[in-house]
């Protein structure tokens, strides 16, 4: 019988180990993007924290979220990590209470800086792989709830924890590049469609002028239903197509349309509605479906209801058939994801302060850290990773263990024999290598409400 190495001795003097080797990957790409070099050129602090320059610390911020640390005080393990702080050309990670100190100091105007940056980068990676001609934005709202006494934290509509004190910010992507767009940190009282005009003409402004208003088309679920959503997005012309509340005259006159029979007995019809306030009347679009004889999906329905079909009610400027609507709105499921990535494989739910201004700085950074990612995997991995998750490409690409050694005049980053992805991850690194944006960086102007 195979007996293992029995026989062992421990030492403890290496010093270019990492857990992270494929993050090599991700600071060649950030590399190429000369996204040190900006970060130290538009986003001025005048902070030095404890013999930390700024940029160096936004970049620890930035790589320990998208290796998954998902709250402050565990990146104490990359404190002996030597291959990683060779990779930041750091001579030591810096701590939690470094890192805490430094979101606390950082002032408004440096946030702004941060948010304009990202932007300029969004805008500039835009056109790759190829130019888009029409934008689909999806817009929605998460529950963060906190511990402690948060500040601007506050009791807000949330069904599983009522009476928790909570964040409720507000969120836009991009659906074709699966991108974020824009970002509001709010108070947990806040309604889903507070701030929401102000909101969308942020949106509208980070769209490049060569597309036109028509090309431009929004999903919002229910939350955002109104007439001053509707009439804004009338007035300047832009698509929509917004879940319709759940208000008894509008489901009366959804269940009284004229329908027309799909396969398996879901049918589509529309009618026109002036809900009250509403200066003029509105095309509505509802899809109905049977109730699923089985009752544990039938409760899974969340739609409204007769004794007979489950409804789904939209209003819409699109010209579009009811049906072509629907599966139109269907795509928006995309964001549902993002949010619970962000929950999840992303520290968001990990508030790490009790400061407000230090807890927007750290979400500017979370987003930024996510739209690396997302560049990341449309500009350099094989196109049948644009749909993997954060963890999928953790797993699969940055969580590898690897040694950086010297050999001649190289630094070589030594990984396992047998990683099942390396065509994949070769492939990459030439990616990056050859990566070529066209048009010259620009530094966006502040977008305003």
């Amino acid at each position: 019988m195979p007996k293992g190495t029995r026989k062992v001795v421990f030492s403890f003097d290496e010093s270019h180990l990492t857990h992270f080797g494929g993050m090599w990957l991700m600071q060649q790409f950030c590399q190429r993007l000369r996204l040190r070099a900006r970060l130290q050129q538009y986003v001025r602090t005048g902070l030095r924290v404890s013999d930390y320059p700024s940029t160096e610390l936004f970049l620890a911020l930035l790589f320990s979220v998208i290796m998954g640390l998902r709250r402050i005080n565990k990146t104490e393990i990359l404190q002996y990590n030597g291959s990683f702080l060779e990779m930041l050309g750091l001579a030591r990670f810096p701590d939690q209470t470094t890192l805490r100190r430094f979101l606390r100091r950082l002032s408004t105007g440096s946030i702004r800086q941060l948010a304009r940056l990202h932007d300029s980068l969004r805008a500039w990676l835009y056109v790759l792989p190829t130019p888009r001609s029409s934008v689909v934005l999806d817009v929605d709202s998460v529950v963060l709830v906190v511990y402690g006494h948060a500040q601007g934290a506050a009791v807000g509509y949330n069904p599983k924890k009522p009476g928790r004190r909570s964040y409720h910010p507000l969120f836009c992507f991009e659906s074709t590049a699966h991108e974020f767009w824009h970002g509001m940190w709010r108070r947990g009282n806040a309604g889903a469609s507070t701030g929401i005009l102000g909101f969308l003409r942020i949106c509208l402004a980070k769209v490049p002028s060569s597309l036109s208003r028509q090309r431009v088309r929004f999903r919002m679920d229910s939350g955002f239903f109104g007439r001053r959503t509707v009439e804004f997005l009338d007035g300047i012309g832009c698509g929509y197509v917004i879940v319709a509340k759940e208000y008894p005259t509008i489901k009366a006159a959804a269940q009284r349309a004229h329908f027309t029979a799909l396969q398996a007995g879901w049918q589509y019809g529309e009618f026109a509605y002036q809900p009250q306030g509403w200066r003029q009347p509105h095309r509505f679009v509802v899809v109905r479906r049977p109730i699923p004889e089985d009752p544990q999906e039938a409760r899974q329905l969340t739609l409204f209801k007769d004794r007979r079909y489950a409804y789904h009610v939209f209003v819409t400027n699109l010209e579009m058939t009811p049906w072509r609507v629907y599966l139109f709105y269907n795509g928006r499921a995309q964001i549902e994801k993002n949010n619970r990535e962000f929950l999840y494989d992303y520290p968001l739910g990990k508030i790490p302060t009790q400061s407000w201004t230090a807890n927007v700085a750290f979400f500017q950074l979370l987003l930024l850290a996510a739209n690396l990612v997302h560049w990341f995997k449309r500009l350099c991995l094989p196109a049948s990773w644009s749909q993997a998750t954060l963890e999928t490409i953790r797993t699969d690409f940055l969580v590898l263990p690897a040694k950086l050694v010297r050999v001649g005049h190289r630094n070589v980053v030594k990984l396992p024999h047998d990683y099942h992805h390396q065509r994949e991850f070769l492939q990459a690194a030439r990616s990056i290598a050859r990566l070529r944006i066209p048009g010259t960086f620009r530094f966006c102007q502040e977008a305003h409400r």
